[in-house]
């Protein structure tokens, strides 16, 4: 007991950091602490507006699924149906070009007088349900919701043609009843073929066909007869 009470028999030990400070400045000097981990991002209020990142980062469109080269090809394909369809042309499902074209189809309406959004949106959403319940029936693949909402979105763009040129001309003859008949059975063999290609049911094509063109029926008669 005595040793350890003893106050003489403490040692003390010197530390030097000479060594750490000699690292830290080395260092310094080789340019570690110098490079920023990234690379600094555009400043002022354009900034706001950019989808740009750090590098390495994903995009805002890539993070929100948006492909404009998809959204081309869907909507190409739509408007020369006759072309073969890539059964893997809707894997990724995207929903910006359906929402797009509901959009444009809901305003270019609403520019003849009258707003027809609520509509619009409910037969969208009453339709495709009983759609994908009809087409899930059909065959024995597994589809999903967003993918039926994605054909049934981008097929509707004859349509919106139909609504945009309705604020140029008048379609209350022969003429515009045939005009949005015609659209109606664009946009039911775009989505048929389209479906056949994904659900693999070649032999069903008018059994699928028949509810599409009720579907894009009723967004025809909203077309001609809206005021």
């Amino acid at each position: 007991m005595a040793y350890y009470n003893n106050p003489a028999n403490l040692q003390y030990y010197d530390y030097s950091y000479t060594a750490d400070n000699s690292f830290n400045t080395q260092s310094r000097a080789a340019g570690f602490y110098d490079e920023p981990l990234h690379e600094p991002l555009s400043q002022g209020w354009l900034a706001a507006f950019s989808t740009s990142g750090y590098p390495g980062e994903p995009s805002l469109l890539e993070e929100l699924e948006i492909n404009f080269g998809h959204i081309k090809q869907k909507t190409t394909h739509v408007l020369n149906p006759f072309k073969h369809v890539d059964v893997h042309i809707m894997d990724d499902t995207d929903m910006a070009g359906p929402i797009l074209f509901c959009l444009l189809f809901s305003t270019f309406l609403s520019l003849h007088g009258r707003s027809h959004f609520g509509y619009i949106y409910g037969i969208a959403l009453l339709g495709s349900l009983s759609l994908h319940f009809v087409l899930r029936l059909m065959s024995a693949k597994n589809l999903f919701f967003t993918r039926t909402v994605s054909v049934l979105g981008y097929s509707l763009l004859p349509l919106v043609v139909i609504a945009f040129f309705k604020n140029i001309f008048t379609f209350n003859g022969i003429a515009g009843y045939a005009l949005a008949a015609l659209a109606c059975i664009w946009c039911t063999y775009a989505a048929s073929a389209m479906f056949v290609g994904i659900l693999q049911v070649n032999n069903m094509r008018f059994l699928v066909a028949y509810p599409i063109a009720l579907f894009y029926g009723v967004f025809a008669v909203i077309t001609v007869f809206s005021k």
